[in-house]
């Protein structure tokens, strides 16, 4: 496999922000899609396509960022599962997806308070 310099990195980087501060969807998707052959965490990638999508109004976006928190449960980093669900929660407050893993999620990490707040807004949805 050829290596590349880290300058060819960041100047894709830079392409990225700029496809999507131009609104140019195709062409970030496009950049990104090369961008992710460089990132060796998956989960990672996911939650980065998800931002990606949800920078251009896609609902999709959702889909990518629930892959997210899937593969960083699996590998067992529960805080960023925390993090992407918590951005979830915030997007689609009467979703009960981002509820319910919350829930689970503090409760295996032992995070009791916040465990009872998300239960108090399930229980508002009536779910």
């Amino acid at each position: 496999m050829k290596h590349y310099s880290s300058d060819k990195y960041s100047i894709a980087w830079f392409k990225l922000a700029e496809c999507v501060s131009r609104k140019e969807k195709e062409r970030a998707m496009g950049v990104y899609r090369l961008l992710v052959h460089s990132i060796a965490d998956e989960a990672l990638a996911a939650q980065l396509e998800g931002d990606l999508l949800l920078s251009f109004d896609d609902d999709a976006a959702n889909t990518k960022y629930k892959k997210a928190v899937e593969l960083y449960c699996k590998q067992k980093r529960f805080a960023l599962a925390v993090g992407v669900c918590e951005h979830i929660l915030l997007l689609r407050p009467h979703d009960s997806w981002p509820h319910q893993k919350l829930i689970d999620l503090y409760q295996l990490m032992g995070v009791t308070l916040r465990q009872e707040e998300i239960k108090k807004q399930l229980d508002k949805l009536g779910r």
